[in-house]
């Protein structure tokens, strides 16, 4: 886009994003009429007249607001006014077409926030940020617990948001029983979380009462009529899916949703506007697969830290490892991120060595204990997974599939993250979980 083809429109979108991104906020109705009158030259007497507002309500409220705003957001170190606001948002429209073109060719992982503690996994950033941008996208990371999944959607939605996309973040854990009762509850939870993060007032119990037709209809319209209208994208990243998993009907109805969404993308432009980030650690078997979202849009799945990474990130916790301490290390916990970080901070403060911290590491009171019992807890309640589980630790060998150990539970315990597939076997993702498992089968407790 040239110089000259800085219009009214172009100068609308650059300064509602530029507002958004300061404030999380976009431009009222009543602001972009000030300020699309005074783009067109008219004095506050004359957009009074035309619109039946006071001159001075115009001069000394709205438009005094809109000018600091304008100030804050352009970042100039220039104060805004009736009189310049043009030639200011001409100037720095002009630095970010050099920066937009950049980020439309290739996602700027410098956008990102500056975490030292985060260690990216190539190409798999750079892959998310590309596909965010992507109209109508469905984005899934699936993983086991404490993979890393929150943290990779964080990086996503700074960066989505650093693109003027509005973004919200809503995890189902935060749903209480109730919410999961009747598809009608839930779905009213949904629209008015997103509506409360977007911090907008938009008439959630009143649009389910005036609309017509059954709950997904409802929903349906209210994301048409009020959070897809416009033209900022709307990220909306769903984390711990799972927690929805127990209530078969209203996780099949409403994951049945989010697939027809995707779809619509494709032939109906609003629908262009959502792009959905999924998170989840096991894959929910019991939709038809043509109605899944499981198996449409993009699937990304969390690899182990290589060893170089786990080097990288002791180094950043000031320690100077070499590859033999490495290699001890992932002998017990792999490249798991939460296994790997943890033994790297009880080493920073405590002086110990890796030895002496991996030489208690699978029992009861050692720095994976709470880890531990999350996963025992998990085995207990499922008495088909624990059987299956304890032949697995039991054994020396690669645990073929049979009866107990069949390839619907096989992949059960392999999307907890306790077990590695191949070639329909099993045996231990991590030697902690043999060691640890195979003591507690010995003690009659599993």
């Amino acid at each position: 886009m040239t110089e000259s083809e800085f219009s009214w429109e172009v100068a609308l979108e650059f300064a509602d994003k530029l507002v958004y991104n300061h404030t999380n906020i976009h431009l009222k109705d009543i602001e972009v009429t000030v300020l699309q009158a005074s783009w067109e030259g008219l004095t506050y007497q004359q957009i009074a007249d035309n619109y039946g507002y006071s001159a001075e309500y115009l001069n000394k409220d709205i438009g005094y607001k809109l000018w600091h705003k304008l100030t804050e957001a352009l970042g100039i170190g220039e104060k805004v006014s009736k009189q310049n606001f043009k030639e200011a948002l001409k100037r720095v429209w002009k630095e970010h077409q050099g920066i937009g073109n950049a980020i439309a060719q290739t996602p700027q992982l410098s956008l990102l926030p500056s975490d030292s503690f985060y260690i990216e996994r190539p190409p798999l950033e750079e892959r998310c940020l590309t596909e965010i941008t992507q109209p109508g996208c469905l984005l899934r990371i699936k993983a086991p617990l404490q993979m890393g999944k929150t943290e990779l959607m964080s990086r996503i939605l700074y960066y989505a948001s650093h693109q003027g996309y509005r973004t919200v973040e809503l995890n189902l854990r935060d749903a209480i029983a109730a919410d999961f009762s009747k598809l009608d509850l839930f779905l009213q939870w949904l629209c008015t979380s997103i509506t409360e993060t977007l911090q907008v007032s938009y008439p959630v119990i009143e649009h389910w009462h005036k609309s017509l037709g059954n709950s997904k209809i409802k929903c349906r319209t209210y994301f048409e009529k009020y959070l897809l209208a416009g033209n900022n994208p709307l990220v909306l990243a769903l984390d711990e899916v799972d927690k929805m998993f127990p209530y078969p009907e209203i996780a099949g109805e409403f994951l049945g949703m989010l697939r027809t969404w995707h779809e619509d993308a494709k032939t109906r432009p609003l629908w262009r506007q959502l792009r959905l980030v999924v998170l989840h650690t096991q894959a929910y078997t019991q939709l038809d697969i043509n109605q899944s979202p499981f198996n449409a849009g993009t699937e990304v799945n969390l690899p182990d830290f290589t060893a170089e990474q786990i080097l990288l990130l002791a180094k950043q916790y000031g320690l100077d490892w070499d590859l033999d301490r490495v290699t001890l290390l992932r002998k017990m916990v792999g490249g798991n991120p939460y296994l790997v970080g943890e033994a790297i901070k009880q080493l920073v403060p405590e002086k110990k060595s890796v030895e002496e911290v991996l030489q208690t590491a699978h029992t009861a009171w050692g720095i994976y204990r709470y880890h531990l019992q999350k996963h025992y807890q998990n085995l207990l309640a499922n008495s088909q997974l624990g059987a299956a589980f304890k032949k697995v630790v039991l054994a020396d060998t690669p645990v073929e599939f049979d009866s107990l150990l069949n390839q619907d539970t096989a992949v059960k315990l392999n999307d907890l993250g306790l077990v590695n597939l191949s070639h329909k076997s099993a045996t231990p993702r991590y030697e902690l979980y043999r060691l640890y498992f195979r003591q507690r089968c010995q003690e009659n407790d599993l």
